[in-house]
């Protein structure tokens, strides 16, 4: 029996989202704009689907013009009935791909920053314990109160770094390699654990030159001479992205405005954030820069060894 123009309407509907969703996802790769929402490792999983899903479009274009509607073993799939359903169905999947198309590709700035809560410093229970909450102005407030101890001669970094457990040898392994740098390079590949080896460890760094890029932030109740250098850290999407952040102490910073990426090159000191003592740099110089290629920094599952890798000369 030949399939009726409504059934072969709905193949045709579903060849063509199918089709679009696969050379959207063409489109990304080709433009080099998939890492504005994967993680590198799920973008690969990603680049697996635009050849099947090709491969089921024209399977479903074949059935359109060809096909035929025989009914098997007493089962069938109906199809959705009214036009309020078909629509849910549908806008389902056209809705996304209207929205990729029509909107530009951008990385997450200090609005979905301020948004999501800033986060200051990385705890050993995980990230989403330190976060600021934002609708709270009273527990935002930021005492800029950066520490004038001066730093006592350099101790054996094995003795100095010391994990508590062993979910911070990580952690305690790559402060060992930092506490050896006569300037910490903040490097985008292990950025989140080079900052989260300082801030366990802060009081030994305190002092040290440091050097990082980020994108300028700043919440309501901060001094207008303090501000927050941050990079979003993705696990898998940008749904899950979380704003993470450093506080930055300069007297000429008023005229740099928020979203501007900067490089900062100063000394690391402490300050109080809700209460907690959390790192703070004392900016000798701030340059402004271009947006990064890769603007998000991701999880190293072995940054110890990326370390290794970039300072073969400290093994």
């Amino acid at each position: 029996m030949a399939i009726t123009l409504r059934i072969r309407c709905h193949y045709l509907l579903r060849a063509l989202l199918l089709a679009a969703l696969s050379f959207y996802i063409i489109h990304l790769n080709e433009t080099d704009s998939l890492h504005y929402y994967l993680a590198p490792r799920m973008q690969k999983l990603l680049l697996l689907c635009p050849v099947p899903l090709l491969f089921i479009a024209i399977g479903m274009l074949w059935h359109t013009m060809t096909g035929t509607s025989e009914q098997l073993c007493d089962c069938e799939h109906p199809l959705p009935a009214g036009f309020l359903k078909n629509a849910t169905v549908y806008g389902l999947f056209a809705l996304p791909l209207l929205f990729g198309l029509l909107l530009p590709d951008q990385a997450l700035g200090s609005d979905m920053a301020l948004k999501k809560g800033i986060i200051y410093s990385i705890s050993d229970s995980g990230l989403g314990r330190e976060r600021e909450q934002d609708d709270q102005p009273s527990q935002a407030a930021i005492a800029s109160q950066t520490t004038g101890t001066t730093k006592s001669e350099p101790s054996d970094p094995n003795k100095l770094f010391i994990a508590k457990d062993i979910y911070g040898v990580e952690f305690a392994e790559l402060a060992k390699r930092l506490y050896t740098l006569p300037v910490i390079q903040v490097d985008p590949s292990i950025y989140s654990e080079t900052i989260g080896a300082i801030d366990k460890y802060k009081q030994a760094f305190v002092n040290r030159k440091i050097s990082l890029q980020g994108f300028i932030v700043r919440q309501k109740d901060m001094d207008d001479h303090v501000f927050a250098v941050s990079r979003f850290l993705v696990m898998c999407c940008t749904a899950d992205a979380v704003p993470f952040a450093t506080l930055v102490h300069s007297p000429n910073v008023s005229s740099i405005k928020n979203d501007t990426w900067v490089r900062i090159d100063g000394t690391i000191q402490t300050a109080k954030v809700n209460g907690k003592e959390a790192l703070q740099i004392e900016a000798g110089q701030i340059q402004v820069i271009k947006q990064p290629a890769s603007p998000y920094i991701f999880t190293n599952p072995d940054s110890v060894a990326e370390f290794d890798k970039q300072h073969p000369q400290r093994k």
